[in-house]
């Protein structure tokens, strides 16, 4: 009855995005074929699951082929007076696509995130994650760098990140370890991951700027415990993350980064950092293309309501994964997952093997897919995390760069193949060495 239930939540779920669809387009991706397809593979489990999947991919295909039209339609740079209808509803004028404004998607910010008390917001959209976070640098390095080089304290350990500020000329920046007692710029990321996780305690003070990189904890992060540890000399914070990960339900529209910039009550109207990012967007083409905006346009997009709910149901599952690892496992190391040692959630669960040779992580992921087969549980070889279903993948860091590790991204979907994978890690987690599991799962 439980996998029937997750089949059937699924569904609906995929039900309820489609009527939304149809109410833009006209069109319903489905064409009321779902449930039956559904019911005529009976109890098969792993076959609903695939048939979910597939679902899933039609939908995007039915949205994704409506939201293209006006790209195929408009030029770069348009005539004068030429005029673009997005299949949300809005009507777009632009003279260079690289300016083009996106307020539209913007101006959902108001509902998708409500700034602290004793704080102003506003959101600004960017081609993604990165090229928000580069954005935010150039903004920084023009409004405070210009006669002194700045110091900058990342509490975090995500290697792009840390490469973006290497790229910049040491006049600009210098970077701090985490644990001086303040810095010009810090860089707080929540949860992080080098191969096992941990949850930032503390910061150091943040002089000028606190940038806070939500990509893996999603637009509920708690930003009060952070905001309280800025200097009072700080005004600005800007909350920042690709919009790819969990904002989408799970089918990839396009790549977006969202940064919400957080100016204190009493400093300078927040617009005039919001509308310098803006201008800098244009500048460095670091904006949506009108494809891009299109496709995000998604009446689900920057939906608070949805986002929640789609991310707590995705941390609830890794969650689970994790509670069946346990920290007590002789074949892995003891923290894959933030919810192990701390209230911290994540989108995925790091497992690392305690004898971390490559050719033991290779049969690894063998014996991984072999019971995976074997057991009939739909998991996904691939990267990347907060898809509908299942994803695996072996991460291998360039040297100094962080240890292996395997990373299983736990969907949004319950059911048969979640509770399954649960069962098989934790079956996994009890042998007494990785020696002792490759012979009972001989090849």
């Amino acid at each position: 009855m439980l996998f029937r239930e997750a089949i059937e939540r699924d569904a609906l779920d995929l039900l309820a995005l489609a009527e939304r669809v149809a109410a833009q387009t006209g069109h319903d991706p489905f064409d009321g074929a779902l449930h039956r397809d559904l019911a005529a593979l009976g109890n098969d489990h792993l076959a609903q699951e695939r048939q979910l999947e597939t679902a899933a991919l039609t939908l995007r295909r039915a949205w994704l082929s409506t939201a293209h039209r006006p790209g195929d339609t408009t030029l770069k740079s348009p005539r004068d007076g030429d005029s673009t209808r997005v299949p949300c509803g809005d009507n777009l004028q632009f003279g260079y696509e690289r300016d083009l404004d996106v307020s539209i998607l913007e101006d959902r910010g108001a509902t998708y995130a409500t700034p602290p008390t004793g704080w102003t917001g506003d959101m600004v959209i960017f081609r993604s994650g990165q090229a928000a976070l580069a954005t935010i640098l150039q903004f920084i390095a023009s409004a405070w760098g210009d006669r002194r080089t700045l110091s900058v304290a990342h509490a975090g350990a995500y290697f792009e990140t840390t490469a973006l500020l290497d790229a910049w000329p040491r006049r600009n920046f210098r970077s701090t370890g985490p644990s001086v007692v303040s810095a010009d710029v810090v860089i707080c990321e929540p949860v992080w991951c080098n191969g096992s996780f941990a949850a930032t305690e503390r910061l150091p003070r943040a002089r000028h700027v606190l940038l806070i990189d939500t990509t893996m904890t999603g637009p509920a992060c708690d930003l009060d415990r952070w905001l309280l540890s800025t200097g009072d000399d700080c005004n600005l914070a800007i909350v920042f993350s690709s919009g790819l990960k969990l904002d989408q339900a799970g089918l990839e529209l396009a790549n977006v980064g969202i940064a919400r910039v957080l100016v204190r009550d009493g400093a300078p109207a927040r617009s005039e950092t919001a509308d310098r990012l803006r201008q800098l967007r244009g500048l460095m083409a670091t904006g949506l293309t009108l494809d891009e905006l299109s496709a995000l346009s998604a009446p689900w997009f920057l939906d608070r309501t949805y986002v929640d709910n789609y991310v707590a149901a995705i941390f609830a599952n890794n969650r689970a994964l994790a509670h069946a690892i346990g920290r007590c496992s002789p074949v892995f190391e003891p923290c894959c997952h933030p919810a192990l040692t701390s209230s911290a959630d994540a989108p995925f669960c790091a497992v690392q093997l305690r004898e971390p040779s490559p050719s033991l992580y290779r049969r690894f992921v063998e014996i991984v897919e072999q019971q995976c087969h074997r057991r009939g549980l739909l998991l996904t070889k691939g990267g990347s995390f907060g898809f509908r279903g299942h994803r695996f993948e072996l991460i291998e860091p360039a040297p100094g760069q962080g240890h292996p590790f395997l990373r299983l991204a736990m969907g949004w979907r319950d059911g048969h193949s979640c509770r399954g994978l649960a069962e098989l890690f934790g079956e996994l987690a009890t042998y007494k060495s990785f020696a002792a599991l490759d012979r009972a799962y001989g090849r």
